[in-house]
């Protein structure tokens, strides 16, 4: 039987999934899941690569599209290793000859694609962006300001409608197909996965949130006014971590978002939430663009250098405090314990902390950026690398240094978001 690989792991659901309306004339299709051993047990720097809630989370979002696959009679086979070494042992076992997949972002993947191509048939799509396709940029002429990037782009930009949820065909490998190749991944669940998480970002309850946020409360039509608070529940779209592990379409919002400006509203808070995704849009282009270059000490910004970050001794104890939220700002620690106890911050945070590290405690921004892939539960590699380098001046601006006493009166004048996180009024 011939088999073709489905690999799902940047497109962890139902709706807008290209991938699972592939018509590859095989026999049969096998949909994949690879859980990267490294980077979620690995280290970068010293630094662990992702944290238990991390971990809990993408398990989580794993299982709920497993459960929905399955409600088709569609099995998931997940496994749990090095992606490429895992997918061509199971291409081995299958006699498999032909994988499809997401088109990959970050370096990590696009070096698992380039060892996979050598023995498989490699078909990329590009799930996951807005111009992808309708108007891939190219990289060679691809801007390295967003301002000039959104000038270009923003004006004829037709983004793709969402193809259809619906899976017609009936040649996918069944539910009881593919469960004996699940054991190390159902080891996982049972070892890290409680009943019940705080935090959700499964298919089903990004777009349940989504359609809350947008239709049923409107608080969209107050996103440019509230999307610098620093605490609430309904300040930003909070759609971060499922765009980021692809349990939500990109497509699918904007064209919510288009929908809601026709129907209801058009106003500047709809716009800049498309506006935010324009962002999101030029750091995933520009990763593809400088790939590894996004790891070196100087950024897209000069020669190469992967060297690790070497800190003195006084420049460890002051990383150990930001980390900790112990540097002695109210204003950083409470953004840094809000980081740590609920895996998210506002961009007005993440920018003000990151400014700090850098700028005001002369820390390398690399270690900055890996302690903030191992917490965040939004991390989204071309977003949290890109927007690193942006603060410290070595991707695709002048460096940013913010004046944190300044930015705690204007963002928290009266102290009351460092004492409702901290317990400690801001004098």
């Amino acid at each position: 039987m011939s088999v073709a690989l489905i690999l799902l792991n940047d497109t962890l659901r139902l709706h807008d999934n290209p991938l699972l309306h592939i018509a590859d004339g095989s026999s049969a299709k096998a949909a994949v899941i690879v859980l990267n051993r490294p980077a979620f047990f690995g280290q970068q720097y010293g630094i662990k690569r992702a944290n238990l809630q991390r971990l809990q989370q993408q398990l989580s979002v794993i299982r709920s599209l497993s459960n929905a696959l399955a409600a088709r009679n569609i099995g998931l086979i997940t496994l749990f290793g090095d992606t490429a070494q895992s997918l061509l042992k199971l291409a081995q076992q299958l006699g498999a000859t032909r994988l499809y997949c997401a088109k990959p972002v970050a370096t990590y993947e696009n070096a698992a694609i380039a060892r996979l191509s050598q023995q498989l048939s490699v078909t990329t799509l590009d799930c996951n962006s807005l111009l992808g396709t309708t108007s891939d940029p190219g990289l060679a002429n691809l801007p390295d300001s967003f301002t000039a990037f959104r000038k270009q782009y923003e004006p004829s930009l037709r983004v793709a409608l969402p193809v259809d949820t619906a899976m017609p065909d009936d040649t996918w490998l069944t539910p009881a197909q593919t469960e004996r190749y699940n054991a190390d991944f159902t080891q996982l669940l049972q070892q890290y996965l409680p009943q019940q998480l705080q935090f959700k970002a499964s298919e089903d309850a990004a777009m349940t949130h989504l359609k809350h946020y947008i239709w049923q409360q409107q608080h969209i039509v107050h996103y440019k006014d509230s999307r610098n608070q620093l605490i609430g529940k309904h300040y930003a779209s909070f759609s971060s971590s499922a765009l980021a592990l692809g349990s939500l379409s990109v497509r699918w919002l904007w064209h919510e978002i288009e929908r809601f400006e026709q129907q209801i509203l058009a106003n500047d808070s709809t716009y800049w939430l498309k506006f935010e995704l324009l962002w999101r849009e030029f750091f995933r282009w520009q990763f593809r663009k400088y790939d590894a270059r996004w790891f070196s000490k100087g950024g897209i910004q000069s020669q190469i250098n992967l060297t690790a970050p070497v800190l003195n001794t006084y420049q460890q104890q002051h990383f150990r405090n930001w980390c900790s939220a112990n540097t002695g700002n109210a204003f950083i620690d409470a953004n840094m314990t809000l980081l740590n106890q609920t895996g998210l911050m506002s961009n007005r945070g993440r920018q003000n902390v990151a400014s700090y590290l850098i700028h005001d405690l002369g820390i390398d921004w690399r270690l900055g950026a890996a302690y903030f892939e191992q917490r965040l539960l939004d991390y989204d590699c071309a977003s949290n690398w890109g927007n690193w380098a942006y603060i410290a001046g070595t991707g695709n601006s002048q460096a940013r240094h913010f004046n944190v006493q300044k930015q705690a009166q204007l963002y928290d004048p009266d102290g009351c978001f460092v004492h409702a996180i901290t317990g400690v009024l801001a004098l």
